[in-house]
């Protein structure tokens, strides 16, 4: 490769590399960093123990499908924002697939979720490629499953770390009747708009500069910078309220059995 082709190709994965930021880097601001403040308040004011089980489940069975929509919702509206370029003519990635599947086909991507430096490494040399006539399917299989291993071994050179350890999540109820009283017992709270005492929610438990719903966020590799986020919207408000009904339903149920 000459030197101008190597620079071409440097500046277009850099280039990529920059879309690629600025998405993570609106993925942040559009939602994902307000979540991230949610909860750290969660944790400092109302009760949050990211060391019990039980609190993570909670998290989940009340906050993630609005976290999933939230992501939905980033998604279809990044869909359509133009992007500028000689190659998309300031068309949107909805577009750009439409016309492709208009006057291409419907794309199948059959290594989706595969690094490219892995697809182009062993991409052909086994699996789909091999089939047809001489190739049974035990046979396809076998190479298939010898590919994994091929592959594994390559690339175990390449981790340099232990896995990444995943909290634990289990509902620390035993049966589903248990866990179903106990959403009723949450809905019944929310209904009747009990607010627990000692949750940092009732006057008194908190203090001016809580009660003005802002959170700090330290990040950077050591900590050092910070940034303030506001939740001063009233569904952040509701959030932590339902949070906290939800805490003290839990603790209806603290027994042995459940932790």
């Amino acid at each position: 490769m000459s030197d101008w082709e190597l620079c071409l190709h440097n500046y277009y994965r850099s280039t990529q590399n920059s879309r690629i930021e600025r998405l993570w880097v609106e993925v942040g601001t559009q939602f994902v960093r307000r979540w991230r403040a949610f909860f750290s308040r969660l944790e400092r004011l109302h009760g949050l123990d990211i060391e019990k089980t039980g609190h993570l489940w909670l998290l989940q069975g009340l906050f993630l499908d609005a976290i999933n929509d939230d992501c939905k919702t980033f998604r279809e509206e990044w869909n359509l924002h133009p992007i500028a370029g000689p190659s998309t003519n300031n068309k949107s990635p909805q577009d750009l697939q439409l016309i492709s599947q208009v006057t291409l086909g419907i794309y199948r991507d059959d290594c989706e979720g595969v690094h490219p430096d892995t697809i182009e490494r062993y991409h052909g040399t086994h699996g789909r490629e091999q089939t047809g006539a001489g190739h049974p399917d035990d046979e396809d299989t076998n190479s298939g499953d010898q590919l994994v291993s091929q592959i594994e071994e390559d690339q175990e050179q390449n981790v340099r770390h232990t896995a990444v350890e995943v909290p634990g999540k289990k509902s620390p109820f035993v049966t589903q009747d248990d866990e179903n009283l106990f959403f009723s017992t949450v809905e019944q709270i929310v209904v009747e708009g009990i607010i627990p005492e000692g949750y940092g929610l009732l006057p008194g438990e908190q203090d001016d500069e809580d009660a003005a719903m802002i959170e700090v966020l330290q990040f950077g590799r050591r900590g050092t910078k910070s940034i303030v986020v506001s939740l001063s919207d009233s569904v952040w408000e509701a959030r932590a309220t339902l949070w906290c009904q939800g805490l003290s339903a839990l603790s209806l149920f603290k027994t042995e059995r459940y932790f």
